[in-house]
């Protein structure tokens, strides 16, 4: 009995460390004093995180009305500028006399919600990477340090709901997919890298929005499996978080029978689920956010005010993204007089905000520094990760005779075929390094004259290399596919082509013939970085890795998808991917090309620097000829008959004077060929010879001591 009651205590205290860890900080003085020094009503307002800036009508004296009335805890932000948002946040953390929280979704990063900053990978994008769960936690401490950089303490994310919908009109492309153990490990190695950061983390939606039919932002929407479903499927990504230290949960707006049957109760408003099942069942000690408490979802059945206090007294922490911060107020102060909820469990919410403020670095606050502002927020490191992920995530359906990839290209005629825009597309551009490729582009109002023409023309070419462009990445309106597009591409994706779509996974479903070309890719979203890679991908510079993360339908099911092999070609990355700096790698080539040009050592060049098998630097400079205005491409053909000498010989000096056994300076013939001393080569220094300044003969016809006599014919 003795050993069970040390047993018992140690797990309590172990339990109770894991809380207190959540929010790890060294600023217990400063929560202590702070929360020593709130009034009631100030503790009521710590609880409260009004929308901010929604769209150009929001009014900014309200905010600051309700900073310096309700003395509001936080606020929601959403679409904006950078520098804008940034004066903004300032500004109102000035009125304010408690640090507030800045929360933002920013499930792909800052620019989900902010212009002119980074947009990593869709959610369902990542789950058709195979491990390299590594590099998520890196995007993870990379939105972090943006985060800080914005003032953002809480980003809504990750999104762990388990997308086995097709329909879902509001998770879809936010889901790691639909394998519930994919979704917990991707979404886990997100949230560390977020909280490692210093971000708070609200996993959401809980207790899972992944398989519904409605959209929470319109409507409740109602989930039917029994909780013996619930709590294997839905609910096991959320034990597996918590597990692993995480600090926040965001609550859906959804009707769950089997876990609440009160009818018309949002789970928001349910202490069955908020407190019942997550708190106590699943033992999670962190911060409870309300989904926006102005959706549908929540206020459809009841008045927002009346729905906030419910929410409280359900559980839920932080009340979020509400519009009436009044009758918020006033409904919570009113359920506290008239003892529904009890100044202790305010006390309690209002502690752990405090700790969770000093995590976020509140403690210390210090306004926005504007100075480089976007330049910080587009890191190099960014884009890095952003090439990994592409090329990670092409995903092959289709790889008749191995079209992919494509093989004897001095024997193969290709075109491309741009199908949703009238412009050069990035794919396109990529493609060219590969071949000479003759480029097609129609739109939804091409004319039927103009469509012939095109399939005419594509006659006589071996292959058609065709993209899909310009579809919406979200489910509503049928992902904006127009029946002029769905025309198009079951006119052209024919038995000679390669398609690559460049869209929402569950687009596959929606057009036909898809399964008639000798190639299928599906890049799941359109950006540069993924027409980047698919290019890559069909001309063998990479190799195609990427599962289906969901089920489409019969013929695309999850985990489908065709690994496929490098040929010997060059790959193009930038040169960060080799630890090398991209503006101090161009500025002294720049210097070095451009200063030959001045000197007239050369009229024109194309520099091409390769490292590990890929092109890290590709740039055409000057003229042809001198006189000429004819200026370099980097498509333009050399005689290399002239440099052989300098091709062949400089890489092995490189390599020696790293070894330290060769200087350029210094090193004469006689001491790298000791046959030659005492010959009239000896002191040539080699530096000389390679800028032909040595004094050597310029050329020397070897070829005549091959021949037993020359008869000089001349036509004089």
């Amino acid at each position: 009995m003795k050993k069970l009651f040390y047993f018992l205590l140690i797990l309590f205290l172990s339990n109770t460390a894991f809380a207190q860890n959540l929010f790890p900080n060294n600023q217990q003085k400063w929560v202590d004093s702070i929360f020593a020094k709130l009034t009631v009503d100030e503790k009521i307002g710590q609880l409260l995180m009004p929308r901010g800036n929604y769209n150009a009508n929001y009014d900014p004296e309200l905010l600051k009305f309700w900073i310096k009335e309700y003395k509001i805890g936080g606020l929601v932000l959403f679409a904006g500028s950078p520098v804008k948002q940034a004066k903004l946040v300032n500004e109102l953390q000035g009125l304010s006399k408690t640090p507030m929280f800045i929360g933002m979704d920013l499930e792909y990063g800052l620019a989900m919600r902010l212009d002119s900053t980074v947009r990593f990978p869709f959610m369902m994008t990542l789950g058709a990477m195979q491990g390299n769960n590594d590099l998520i936690h890196e995007m993870g401490e990379e939105i972090g340090k943006q985060c800080k950089r914005m003032g953002v303490h809480i980003n809504y994310a990750p999104v762990v709901d388990v997308n086995n919908n097709p329909n879902n009109p509001v998770i879809n492309f936010r889901s790691f997919g639909e394998n519930k153990y994919k979704v917990a490990e991707k979404a886990t190695a997100y949230m560390k890298g977020l909280q490692s950061a210093g971000i708070i983390t609200s996993a959401k939606h809980f207790p899972g929005h992944g398989d519904t039919g409605t959209d929470s932002h319109y409507d409740l929407p109602l989930i039917t499996h029994p909780k013996s479903r619930l709590d294997t499927l839905e609910l096991y990504p959320y034990k597996e978080l918590i597990k692993n230290g995480l600090q926040g949960v965001m609550i859906a707006h959804l009707s769950v029978p089997a876990l609440d049957t009160t009818r018309n109760l949002a789970s928001t408003m349910s202490k069955k689920i908020v407190t019942d099942l997550l708190r106590k069942e699943l033992g999670f000690k962190g911060l409870v956010f309300t989904d926006a408490m102005d959706m549908k979802g929540a206020t459809k059945f009841f008045p927002e005010g009346q729905a906030n206090v419910k929410a409280i007294l359900a559980g839920n922490d932080i009340l979020e993204t509400l519009t009436d911060i009044p009758g918020a107020f006033n409904a919570i102060k009113y359920a506290l007089i008239n003892k529904e909820i009890t100044q202790n469990d305010i006390d309690e919410r209002v502690k752990k905000i405090l700790s969770a403020k000093a995590f976020a670095g509140l403690a210390s606050y210090k306004p926005i520094e504007l100075n480089n502002l976007i330049a910080d927020l587009n890191p190099v490191s960014s884009d890095l990760l952003n090439r990994k992920f592409a090329e990670n995530t092409v995903t092959v359906l289709a790889n008749k005779g191995n079209i992919i990839p494509i093989k004897k290209l001095d024997k193969t005629k290709i075109a491309s075929l741009a199908i949703g825009t009238t412009k050069i597309t990035d794919f396109q551009k990529v493609c060219e390094n590969y071949a000479t490729i003759k480029h097609f582009f129609v739109d939804e109002y091409a004319t039927e004259s103009r469509i012939a023409e095109i399939k005419d023309s594509l006659k006589v070419f071996d292959l058609t290399l065709i993209g899909l462009h310009g579809l919406s990445i979200r489910p509503a309106k049928n992902y904006s596919i127009k029946p002029e597009i769905e025309k198009l591409v079951a006119t052209f994706a024919t038995e000679n082509t390669i398609l690559t779509m460049f869209s929402n996974l569950y687009t596959l479903g929606k057009f036909q013939n898809i399964e008639k070309p000798k190639g299928l890719i599906m890049s799941l979203q359109d950006s540069y970085y993924t027409q980047n890679a698919a290019a890559q991908v069909i001309f063998g510079a990479l190799a195609a890795k990427g599962k289906l993360p969901a089920t489409v339908n019969e013929r695309y099911k999850y985990d489908d998808g065709i690994n496929t092999t490098k040929a010997q070609r060059l790959g193009y990355n930038i040169p960060e991917a080799f630890g090398i700096d991209s503006k101090y790698l161009a500025a002294k080539v720049d210097s070095i090309v451009n200063g030959a040009i001045q000197q007239k050592a050369t009229p024109g060049a194309v520099v091409l620097i390769a490292k590990g098998g890929e092109v890290i630097y590709h740039k055409a400079y000057g003229k042809h000829t001198y006189e000429g205005d004819r200026q370099v491409k980097r498509t333009d053909i050399y005689d290399l008959a002239s440099i052989t000498k300098i091709a062949t010989s400089v890489p092995a000096f490189m390599k020696l004077q790293d070894e330290g056994k060769f200087n350029i300076n210094t090193a004469t013939m006689g001491e790298t060929i000791p046959e030659w001393k005492g010959s009239n080569k000896e002191t040539l220094n080699y530096k000389d010879i390679l800028t032909h300044q040595a004094k050597l003969k310029a050329w020397i016809p070897f070829w005549m001591s091959c021949v037993d006599s020359v008869k000089m014919v001349s036509n004089f």
